[in-house]
């Protein structure tokens, strides 16, 4: 008899742990919310809302945020002093010629913001391509799950350069029936004045670049795309809204990074040695240094219009190629568990010998910073102020995810703005913030943890470089156990395109394979 119970306990706990482990590994394997509401994204509201929503900044942020509120807002205002000219290049966006990467959710949201976004990004010379950089962590690499998609195909990504970009997204803005109720300011945001009850925004000065201000009343919504300048929290105090004195945190990467670019022709891109296989490939190789090396980096990007970028990094101050002939020997200094394939070097080398005169463009990164807007108290931001991209959170952009991280934004925005029957609730930023926050604060605690380990880059205040040694531990046996087993390297890769959530990390046989797995690094 003790026998049968002690029988009987142990099927109905082994059977227990079994439908547990179950639904957790569908719980954590499940699309993360934003995927979801993909499918909403370009659908315009039946009801405009009432007001003029004004866009502060018309970078990509900007030029992305006015396509979605164009379908929520009767009126939308987006101003920018650069945008009288949007051929001439961009002297206030410090990475305009820098190597950019981006990443699928990015593509995945402006097809639906953009019915017509493959075709006419193809026009202005763009190539849609496997979503692949070809990583190789300290030589090594790392695959991308072709064996999950039809026939091998990997699904597809814009690769383009940033100013080639921008201005075909503008264009396509311009261009798309919601652009009727979009008027473009050139011109800066010179403040805001609040209700009496500190409620919510009730205008907004304009100043023109003839010096003449403006006046926007009646605004539905304020959006600070200001990027780097974080002017929201500026508006807001001069304003009256007193914010906490530690709302913004920052760390200093003291990285650098240089873009070479490239004009290839296709006779010449034709004989270059890069094998078949990573051609139509984002990135046709890129060599991320261990961080007990350094934190170098090297990546080739074949871009729009017969270009290629060849993009370097490095957390020493004076060693970035400045000219040709530095070029090799740079890449000759990148250290690691596995050498620079020979062909990568020889595509280089002639890279640098028949392309006339390449463009270089040298950037220190500065402070990365965060404005906790989802950390202030109920009731203390106007219901109509919201922050995207950059003016809310700033990542190291050699990890690459400007871009994508817009576009959750904003997927997060056109939910949200979904939900409104015809006015903006009182909550209606803190919701936002807060949303947002959940969303892309993994990839704030991700990437500082991941800078800290270099020498030479400056903590945030109460934290010391020693802050995040297990996510750094976490973080090579992560990508060891990626390159032996196919369902870790296809987490790994759509956490990395942000269209899955870290939470997949946790399903049981992806973090039992993680965590049995000895580093290889």
């Amino acid at each position: 008899m003790g026998n049968s119970h002690s029988s009987a306990y142990l099927a109905s706990t082994t059977c227990a742990l079994v439908v547990s482990g179950v639904v957790w590994h569908k719980v954590c394997t499940s699309p993360p919310p934003w995927i979801k509401e993909l499918d909403a994204l370009g659908q315009p509201r039946k009801q405009k809302l009432a007001g003029a929503a004004v866009v502060c900044g018309g970078s990509i942020a900007g030029t992305v945020a006015a396509r979605v509120l164009a379908d929520h807002f009767e009126h939308v205002i987006l101003v920018d002093p650069e945008l009288e000219d949007i051929q001439k290049a961009k002297t206030r966006i410090m990475q305009y010629n820098a190597g950019h990467v981006l990443l699928k959710l990015f593509t995945d949201g402006a097809r639906r913001l953009w019915s017509n976004f493959d075709n006419e990004l193809r026009n202005a010379g763009g190539r849609f391509v496997c979503a692949d950089f070809q990583t190789h962590y300290s030589g090594v690499s790392v695959p991308a799950p072709y064996w999950e998609y039809p026939d091998g195909g990997l699904p597809t990504t814009l690769a383009m350069r940033r100013s080639s970009s921008q201005k075909a997204l503008y264009q396509l803005l311009m261009q798309h029936p919601a652009a009727a109720n979009i008027t473009v300011w050139p011109g800066t945001v010179r403040g805001m004045k609040i209700s009496d009850n500190k409620a919510c925004i009730e205008s907004v000065v304009v100043r023109k670049l003839d010096g003449a201000q403006i006046t926007v009343a009646d605004v539905g919504l304020v959006i600070d795309c200001t990027g780097t300048t974080q002017a929201g929290m500026k508006w807001l105090e001069n304003a009256g809204i007193t914010l906490p004195a530690d709302l913004r945190c920052s760390y200093r990467p003291n990285i650098r990074y240089s873009t070479i670019c490239f004009s290839v022709s296709p006779e010449l891109e034709s004989k270059l040695p890069i094998p078949n296989s990573k051609r139509n490939t984002l990135a046709p190789y890129l060599y991320v240094e261990h961080f007990e090396y350094g934190l170098k980096a090297a990546v080739l990007l074949h871009t729009d219009n017969n270009t290629m970028q060849l993009m370097m990094s490095s957390s020493e101050d004076g060693n970035l190629p400045r000219s040709l002939s530095e070029i090799i020997p740079f890449l000759s200094t990148i250290g690691g568990h596995a050498p620079v394939p020979a062909w990568f070097v020889e595509t280089l080398e002639m890279l640098c010998e028949c392309c006339p005169e390449p463009s270089f463009d040298n950037i220190r990164i500065p402070d990365q910073s965060y404005v906790k807007y989802h950390s202030v108290p109920a009731g203390t931001l106007p219901s109509n102020f919201i922050a995207i991209g950059d003016s809310n959170l700033q990542l190291n952009p050699v990890h690459g995810q400007g871009f994508a991280k817009v576009m959750l934004n904003a997927i997060t925005l056109n939910t949200l703005l979904h939900s409104v029957s015809s006015t903006l609730p009182r909550d209606f930023s803190i919701r936002y913030f807060k949303t947002n926050a959940a969303r892309t604060e993994g990839m704030w605690d991700g990437t500082r943890m991941h800078d800290y380990a270099a020498s030479t880059c400056e903590p945030m205040a109460g934290e010391t470089r020693d802050t995040g040694r297990f996510a750094r531990w976490f973080e090579l046996k992560l990508l060891s156990a990626a390159t032996k087993y196919a369902d870790v390297a296809s987490a790994l890769w759509h956490i990395r395109h942000l269209v899955a959530s870290e939470r997949v990390l946790f399903a049981p046989m992806v973090l039992a394979k993680v965590l049995w797995t000895q580093s290889r690094f």
